[in-house]
């Protein structure tokens, strides 16, 4: 049985992580209690493991267990995805995508990509070298490192989750 940090409380139970397992128990994701909750008092999922110490959740008319573990009653079929990895090939509409348009250096409209090592000392095009980037970020960074030209990236550029989209997809497939 899983062994929780702290106990929860009546303001602090929605806080906990969820594992959700598919109908073939493997593991496909952790969501909020609030939402397995949803998924266990719809019919969509069942609880496998309880949390420890038991903690009810409580309504007019209906005390349910909140869960650790829940598994889905209806088996979800995850097509197969190619691995990505932060060293993988990017491309610069995937970067866009990802970083949402966002400058990684001023956080303005991004409109073109930036090597953070430069292609002329070896920079690949991957996933964590490449970061989205404004006209004039790119033009004063130029040729050189952001530590070279005194800017700080705004976050570490990581990979996709390949995998997230479609599980956004099938919760809200599941949603009441």
């Amino acid at each position: 049985m899983p062994i929780s940090a702290v106990a929860p409380t009546s303001d602090t139970w929605i806080r906990n992580r969820v594992l959700v397992l598919n109908a073939s128990y493997e593991a496909l994701d952790e969501i909020g209690a609030d939402r397995a909750v949803t998924l266990l008092l719809s019919g969509t999922a069942e609880t496998v493991v309880e949390h420890a110490p038991a903690f009810p959740i409580r309504s007019q008319h209906l005390t349910i267990a909140l869960p650790d573990t829940i598994r889905l009653v209806r088996y979800v079929y995850l097509a197969h995805v190619a691995a990505i990895g932060d060293d993988s090939r990017a491309t610069l509409p995937a970067i866009l995508r990802r970083d949402r348009h966002r400058c990684g250096y001023c956080d303005s409209w991004a409109q073109t990509v930036d090597h953070i090592r430069p292609r002329s000392r070896g920079g690949p095009n991957t996933w964590n070298n490449l970061i989205a980037c404004c006209a004039p970020c790119n033009a004063g960074k130029a040729d050189r490192t952001p530590e070279e030209a005194g800017m700080r990236l705004l976050w570490e550029p990581k990979a996709p989750d390949p995998l997230a989209r479609k599980q956004r997809r099938i919760w809200k497939e599941y949603a009441p």
